[in-house]
């Protein structure tokens, strides 16, 4: 991993773009300068991982990941609690290009 030239934050309520946005920005950009870095997949993943669910599922917009969404973000908070750097770790593994999103 290097480090990155430039870190672009967005933040909003759900629904409201930021996947839109960040990939509107790679597209412009490029793939080999960009990247777009998500928190909650290595969020869901692990969740996923520690309890036995289905992690594809837990990414699309399903009944299956409500079913799991007031748990998973009580098990997130009590993990960033004990590690607030963690998620974070995981989700620039592997990030190569000078622009993180």
């Amino acid at each position: 991993m290097a480090a990155p030239r430039a870190v672009l934050l967005l933040s909003g309520k759900r629904k409201s773009g930021k996947d839109f946005v960040a990939e509107e920005l790679r597209s412009r950009l490029g793939p080999d300068v960009c990247t777009v870095l998500r928190l909650s997949g290595p969020l869901k993943e692990q969740y996923a991982k520690d309890h036995g669910l289905d992690f594809q599922r837990l990414l699309d917009a399903s009944a299956y990941k409500e079913m799991y969404r007031q748990d998973m973000i009580h098990w997130g908070e009590e993990k960033r609690r004990a590690d607030p750097g963690f998620f974070c770790r995981t989700a620039v593994e592997g990030a190569a290009q000078p622009v993180w999103v």
